[in-house]
C-alpha cells in the first residue's frame, strides 16, 4: 500500500510542483516551516523537519491558528448559505427564513456563520492586544503588526455588510447606527456612506447589492490575502520565543503540531456548536425603515467609538469628534513606525499599563454606549 502511495505522489510530483502548493500551509500558519519549493515533496519536507521551530500550536501563537480556523469556517458557511440566499430587499428576508425554516441544518449554518463572525472580531482584539502588551510591532516585526491590523479592520467590514444583509428590524437599525458612527469620521466615513447608495444612512436596494458584493467578494479576498502575507512575513523573520518554549525537530515536531491543531479544532468547534445551539441568534421581523426600534445601537466593536461621539457631542463639533476617531486608528495602525524608543528595562511596566488604560477606556465607553443607544 505505500509503495503504492509513492507512487502516486511520484507520479503527480513529475507533473506538478507539489513542494510549491504544500508551502501555500506555510503561509496560512498550518505548518510551520519553510519549504524550499525546488525540491521533491517529502524530499523538502525532510529538510524542514530537520530545523528547530517552534510551534504555532502553543498559548499565545494559537490566537493566529484560531484566526485562521474561523476565516476559513466562515467562507465555507457563508457559500452554504449563499446558495439559498436572494440579495434584494423584497426578498432577501424571506431568503433566510427558507433557510432557517425549510433547509436541512440551515438553521446550524446561519448559527455559525454569525457565532464565527463574532468570535473571530474577539480573537483578533485579543490577538493584537497581545502585540501590543509584548512589544511585537517592534523593528522588524512592523509589518506583522500593519496587516493584523489591516485584517481586524477588513473583519469589521466584513461583519459589518453581513449584518445589514437578512433585514431583519435588529440588524436593519445596528446597521443604521454603525453608519451614523462611520460618517463622523472624515473621508472615510463620505467613502462608506458613497457606498450605501447616496448620502442617506438608510439602506436602500443599492446599498444591499453593494453590500452583498462586498462581502462575498472583495473582503473575503482581501482577508485571505491579508493572512497569507501576515504569515509569510512571520515566516520569514520567525516567531517569538517566550522563556518556556522548546524547539523540537524532526516528524515527532510534525506530528506534535498536528496534534496540537486537532485540540484546537475540536474546542473551538464544539465552543461554536454550545453557542449556537444555546444562544442563537432570534429571526425578527423584518424592518421598517420609517419605525425606528428603540435601544438597539452598532454591532458591540463600535460602541466604544458610537459611546465617544455621543459623550462629545454636546462638547466637540461632529467633525472634530470624528477627527478624534480617524487620528486614533491612524495611529493605531502606524504604530510601529512612531514607537522608535529603545526598550528599557526599568520601564517595561510602561507598555502594559498604557495597554491597561486603553483597554478601561474603550470598556468604560462601551458601556456608556450601550447605555445611550
Amino acid at each position: 500500500m505505500s509503495r503504492d502511495k509513492s507512487r502516486i505522489l511520484d507520479w503527480f510530483s513529475r507533473r506538478l510542483n507539489l513542494t510549491e502548493i504544500f508551502s501555500l500551509l506555510t503561509s496560512y500558519g498550518l505548518f510551520y516551516a519553510e519549504l524550499d519549493t525546488r525540491k521533491h515533496l517529502r524530499e523538502a519536507l525532510d529538510e524542514a523537519l530537520e530545523r528547530p521551530v517552534v510551534s504555532y500550536g502553543r498559548w499565545p501563537r494559537v490566537l493566529g491558528l484560531i484566526v485562521v480556523v474561523l476565516i476559513a469556517l466562515e467562507i465555507l458557511t457563508g457559500a452554504l448559505l449563499g446558495l439559498y440566499f436572494l440579495p434584494t430587499p423584497q426578498t432577501a428576508h424571506a431568503s433566510l427564513g427558507t433557510i432557517l425554516r425549510d433547509v436541512n441544518f440551515g438553521w446550524f449554518v446561519h448559527q455559525i456563520h454569525f457565532w464565527g463572525a463574532q468570535l473571530l472580531i474577539a480573537v483578533l482584539i485579543v490577538r493584537i492586544l497581545r502585540f501590543f502588551i509584548q512589544g511585537v510591532y517592534r523593528p522588524p516585526r512592523e509589518l506583522v503588526w500593519v496587516f493584523a491590523a489591516l485584517l481586524l479592520l477588513v473583519c469589521f467590514h466584513l461583519d459589518l455588510t453581513g449584518r445589514a444583509l437578512p433585514l431583519t428590524e435588529t440588524a436593519y437599525w445596528s446597521s443604521v447606527r454603525a453608519l451614523e458612527v462611520v460618517k463622523a469620521v472624515p473621508v472615510y466615513g463620505a467613502f462608506m456612506i458613497f457606498l450605501t447608495g447616496g448620502g442617506e444612512l438608510f439602506v436602500t436596494d443599492l446599498t444591499l447589492l453593494r453590500f452583498y458584493v462586498l462581502h462575498v467578494a472583495l473582503f473575503p479576498a482581501l482577508a485571505v490575502t491579508l493572512i497569507y502575507l501576515h504569515f509569510s512575513t512571520i515566516r520569514r523573520i520567525g516567531l517569538t520565543e517566550g522563556a518556556g518554549d522548546k524547539k523540537r525537530v524532526g516528524r515527532a515536531a510534525l506530528r506534535n503540531h498536528l496534534v496540537n491543531l486537532a485540540i484546537i479544532l475540536t474546542i473551538l468547534f464544539a465552543f461554536l456548536v454550545t453557542l449556537a445551539v444555546l444562544t442563537p441568534l432570534p429571526f425578527q421581523r423584518e424592518a421598517d425603515p420609517y419605525a425606528t426600534v428603540p435601544g438597539v445601537g452598532p454591532p458591540w466593536y463600535l460602541l466604544a467609538p458610537f459611546g465617544f461621539l455621543e459623550l462629545t457631542s454636546g462638547v466637540l463639533p461632529q467633525w472634530l469628534a470624528g477627527l478624534v476617531l480617524f487620528l486614533a486608528f491612524s495611529a493605531f495602525l502606524v504604530l510601529p513606525f512612531l514607537d522608535r524608543f529603545r526598550v528599557d528595562t526599568r520601564r517595561r511596566w510602561v507598555v502594559p499599563a498604557i495597554a491597561i488604560a486603553v483597554v478601561v477606556a474603550w470598556v468604560v465607553l462601551t458601556i456608556y454606549g450601550a447605555r445611550v443607544a
